[in-house]
């Protein structure tokens, strides 16, 4: 049921570079109608292809439907979405997992919509959750894997809290740069905290800790003393000047914040 693109992806061909972050491009926005009829006319009369789809679309996207539009549905449902402002195209991909979950062909659906994503360049794609996530090279992707699994632990709960809003602030369209750098640095230090036992402590007095009671490496404590430095001039709480760091900084500060968390968690 993956014919979406289907040569394209069986073949091999070079993709564009993954930078449209704040776009929907309109030949994409097309192929998304496709790829949603695709799937539906699998479902086999759990959901109808033509009306019911047609107005689980048009509603989602807030227009009122017309009963029968003279070009027909599908063509009505291709020039709504094309009209539509480009986060609302993205706000409709998530939407319609739903559908096709209560169907159980999210994962046929998930699939030819990520390979429609990845054809037009798009920095997202759709997750197992059914929503959408930031691109990130296999290892780093493979880290947040292994953060969640780690702050699945009941003693994390809070640092896991913390991540998930870092992580969804990241994953924001368009990205929240202070949110996401500001919520994983305190999932760090809730971490770093729950580990030594230090609840009332900041991040700096638990590294003074650890420096005092010569528990960690120097050029690693070096490091953490550095990120908390980074911190502190740059995105603590309260601070009022403008977000100062460039978006390759954030990149840094984030994935910075996520190494130190599996460090910490994994720490004995």
């Amino acid at each position: 049921m993956n014919f979406v693109r289907d040569f394209g992806a069986r073949e091999g061909h070079l993709l564009p570079l993954r930078d449209v972050d704040d776009a929907a491009p309109d030949r994409m926005r097309q192929e998304l109608v496709d790829a949603f009829y695709v799937v539906a006319n699998e479902a086999g009369g759990r959901l109808d292809a033509d009306s019911e789809l047609y107005l689980i679309i048009e509603q989602s996207l807030g227009v009122q439907a017309a009963g029968n539009p003279m070009a027909g549905r599908r063509q009505r449902v291709g020039r709504d979405i094309a009209a539509m402002e480009w986060h609302r195209v993205y706000d409709l991909i998530v939407r319609m997992w739903v559908e096709f979950q209560r169907i159980g062909l999210e994962e046929v659906y998930r699939e030819n919509v990520n390979r429609i994503l990845a054809a037009h360049g798009v920095v997202w794609e759709l997750g197992a959750d059914g929503h959408l996530h930031r691109v990130m090279p296999a290892p780093v992707a493979e880290q947040v894997a292994a953060v969640i699994m780690e702050l699945n632990q009941p003693q994390f709960e809070p640092a896991r809290l913390l991540f998930e809003a870092a992580r969804e602030a990241f994953d924001a369209r368009p990205r929240r740069d202070r949110d996401s750098c500001s919520n994983s640095f305190d999932a760090l230090e809730s971490t770093a905290k729950v580990r030594f036992g230090l609840p009332q402590a900041t991040f700096g007095q638990v590294l003074a800790h650890l420096r005092q009671n010569d528990l960690l490496n120097g050029e690693v404590l070096g490091v953490l003393e550095a990120i908390n430095t980074l911190r502190n001039r740059n995105f603590g709480h309260g601070m009022v000047a403008p977000f100062p760091l460039r978006p390759e900084e954030v990149d840094f500060t984030y994935l910075s914040c996520l190494a130190g968390i599996l460090f910490f968690a994994r720490h004995h």
